[in-house]
């Protein structure tokens, strides 16, 4: 019985952790398509997934979804402003985080 409700208790975990996998894929194609390389946008997709929560990630795909439409070639430094502009300090500081980390692994 004790067993079952620790294997209970662990199932929302799981859940949650296996919704990142997906999102991870998804975040990083949608900033692929808005212009930044496919291995940077890779590299900071996984990083956000990490960090950040289901709702924050949502918010960066919206804004790479937006950002596909501009006719200008999306750089990491015109999507740092961008993001920005979401005023969620901790995606700002994520993204930040990562574009370093990722440009640098590059």
């Amino acid at each position: 019985m004790r067993r079952a409700r620790s294997i209970a208790y662990l199932v929302p975990f799981a859940l949650i952790a296996s919704c990142a996998q997906p999102f991870e894929g998804r975040v990083a194609t949608r900033l692929s398509e808005a212009g930044l390389s496919r291995p940077m946008a890779e590299c900071m997709a996984e990083r956000w997934t990490d960090r950040l929560t289901v709702f924050q990630l949502n918010k960066i795909s919206n804004l790479a979804d937006d950002l596909k439409g501009d006719k200008r070639r999306l750089t990491v430094a015109r999507f740092i402003d961008r993001v920005r502009a979401v005023n969620d300090t901790e995606i700002f500081e994520v993204v930040s985080a990562s574009t370093v980390a990722c440009a640098l692994k590059a």
